[in-house]
Order: structure tokens, then sequence, then C-alpha cells
């Protein structure tokens, strides 16, 4: 009888558990290759590439295979003027950037949406200095951004059933 009401207790507690790990990772379109599109107005940036590649670390996974899964985002950068710094010589700038995205099967969009980041650098006499605090303001936006795609891709609960 002993034996009986433990493995009574223990299948009621193995099937009413509900524990789903928080921070797993995991890839629900893990056989099947996504492919990634990044388009910009930007000539000689390197942004397309850097949101490309991590969107590529955070999606695919080597030794996956090819299908018709696509995700196309359009990038656009904003630059504008914060006003002048206490020393009349350093400026500050504000760069928006503005990623709009879409999530494709071969039935149709999966989903879309767009997300929008800034931050601020300052701007001084210094050209090269200039060109850095854009490129390091510049990139760690873009990473932001392709990690809160990758995210709601990765969670995303579609209407229907993917088909790849």
């Amino acid at each position: 009888m002993k034996i009986k009401t433990f493995y009574l207790i223990l299948l009621l507690t193995l099937t009413s558990c509900a524990y789903k790990p928080l921070y797993k990772e995991s890839n629900n379109f893990y056989p099947n290759k996504i492919k990634i599109i990044v388009k910009s107005e930007e000539n000689y940036e390197n942004n397309v590439s850097m949101m490309k590649a991590y969107l590529n670390k955070r999606l695919n996974i080597k030794g996956s295979k090819k299908s018709s899964l696509k995700l196309i985002i359009s990038i656009n950068k904003d630059i504008s003027n914060l006003g002048i710094n206490k020393d009349l010589n350093s400026y500050a700038r504000s760069l928006q950037i503005h990623a709009i995205y879409s999530f494709k099967d071969r039935k149709g969009e999966l989903t879309s949406g767009n997300l929008k980041n800034s931050a601020s650098f300052n701007y001084t006499t210094n050209n090269y200095a200039n060109i850095l605090s854009l490129e390091d303001a510049s990139n760690k936006l873009i990473k932001s951004l392709s990690n809160d795609i990758a995210d709601l891709i990765l969670a995303g609960s579609f209407g229907r059933s993917v088909l790849p």
C-alpha cells in the first residue's frame, strides 16, 4: 500500500509541475536557417554588417538547413544637436536609430514591428574623436536593437503554424 501511494504522489508531482526555466536559450526554428536581410540608406556604414552578424549569432545555428524563413530589417539613422556645453567648444549630439522589421515564412508575414533606440555623445573640435564617439554610440545601439529583435522573434507566439 505504501509503494502505491508513493508512486501516486510521484506521478502527481511530475505531471502537475509546470516548471519551466526562465532564462533557457531555445530556438523554435532550430533545424531551419533564417535568412536575414538588412537594409539601410547610409552608404559605407558598418551598421548593416554588424546587425547581420549579431542576429546570425542569436538566431542561426551551424548545420541548419535552408528554409524560406526571412527576417527583413530596415535601419534609419538620425543625428541631431543637443546644445552647447559650458566650455563653448564642445557640443552634445543625439543619435537615434529606428529599426523596422518583418518576419516572414512561406505562407506570408508572421510578425512585424518597429523599434527605436537613442544615445548621446560629445562632439568636439577633434574630428577623430568625433568619428570614434559616433561609431561607439552606433555600435551600442545596433547591438541593443539586434538583441531586442532576436528576443521578439524567439519568444513570438504566432497565430498560425510556421511553415519553413
